[in-house]
């Protein structure tokens, strides 16, 4: 019997296996795919948060980028820029395979869980395969998450994202942003440099490859990637089970960014983990102090962003050019781009 399955190994499934094999923990990650890293559905966009967990390293670093352009439908612009590095644009395949580096016996790969069942004294998961039985189960197998939904937990909504990376070089420093409520009603398009490459994008739950490419009027799509991104969390703890990362729904409601969300709260959920071996508890009511400290460090964040997002929402364009007004007149350019609307409204 493991200490603990991890559904999943994205870039915390990993990062989480990786903090529990350096206290010990015996751990095993389950993979649905034959190889890590694939499929890349998500932007490469990370704020230098990230060197908070992972050393910087040049193998996937693509790009650097010290702000940004935030435009609105009727033309309108907010800038935000930077003396120093705001953000990295990194090779999302790349990065995980870094991550998974020292965890090649704990990943067993090809296996898809099919069902998860909580007993007294143990888990049990299912593949098509195998049987695995563990202490705990960790669920950081993104918005589809199967531990999710065998603890019944759902995010509030889903969110298509959309990207098409195309061959043409840019190596500016700025990423641009378009809040056009006519494209995209509940959502944002941007345009990304990636040195040798540049990035288009689009979240919004109507979001389109066609309208995509007729925002940007683009020629042809490039290479295509899309997924759901889930916004506002429920419940992320339960008997002998945690959700961390994107089946959590610890993203940012304003971008659906969750690298550096997922990797903190994995750090929180690891410590819990550790008490909860030494205590042999595994009960609910003591696996809560997860969600409790993980609202802590990013709780608020998360609040604000959803509020900010039910406002942009039901706006109009009249709303969005006023709001624009207002955070020009504001000192904008020291955001944290994790955490900008604590530091813009002083929360």
């Amino acid at each position: 019997m493991y200490d603990v399955i991890i559904v999943g190994a994205g870039p915390v499934g990993l990062y989480t296996a990786k903090l529990c094999k350096n206290c010990g923990i015996n751990v095993i990650i389950l993979e649905e795919h034959g190889i890590i890293g694939e499929p890349d559905h998500c932007s490469g966009l990370i704020s230098t948060n990230v060197e908070d967990f992972v050393k910087i390293d040049s193998s996937w670093l693509e790009h650097e980028i010290k702000g940004a352009v935030i435009r609105s439908g009727s033309g309108k612009n907010i800038p935000l820029t930077k003396n120093k590095t705001a953000a990295y644009v990194i090779n999302r395949a790349k990065f995980d395979r870094s991550l998974s580096k020292g965890l090649e016996k704990n990943i067993v790969f090809n296996e898809c869980v099919e069902k998860i069942s909580i007993k007294d004294d143990f888990v049990e998961v299912k593949t098509k395969k195998e049987k695995y039985k563990a202490k705990m189960i960790i669920g950081c197998d993104g918005f589809n998450s199967i531990v999710a939904k065998s603890i019944g937990s759902k995010p509030n909504e889903l969110v298509n994202g959309i990207i098409s990376i195309i061959d043409e070089k840019d190596n500016k420093d700025i990423v641009e942003l378009w809040f056009d409520k006519k494209v995209a009603k509940d959502g944002f398009l941007w345009k990304i440099p990636r040195g040798k490459t540049t990035e288009y994008g689009m979240m919004s739950s109507g979001a389109k490859f066609e309208e995509l490419k007729k925002f940007f009027k683009l020629k042809s799509l490039g290479n295509k990637k899309a997924s759901m991104i889930p916004i506002g969390p429920s419940k992320t703890y339960s008997n002998r089970a945690l959700l961390i990362g994107d089946a959590a729904a610890q993203v940012k409601p304003w971008s659906g960014g969750g690298v550096v969300y997922g990797l903190t709260c994995a750090k929180i959920a690891v410590n819990v983990i550790k008490d909860a071996l030494k205590e042999n508890n595994f009960s609910e009511e003591f696996l809560k102090t997860y969600e409790d400290q993980w609202k802590n460090a990013i709780g608020k964040n998360i609040t604000v962003g959803l509020m900010f997002r039910e406002f942009y929402k039901d706006c109009n364009e009249k709303d969005i050019d006023t709001f624009f007004e207002m955070a020009n007149k504001a000192s904008m350019n020291n955001l944290d781009m994790d955490f900008p609307l604590l530091d813009a409204f002083e929360i």
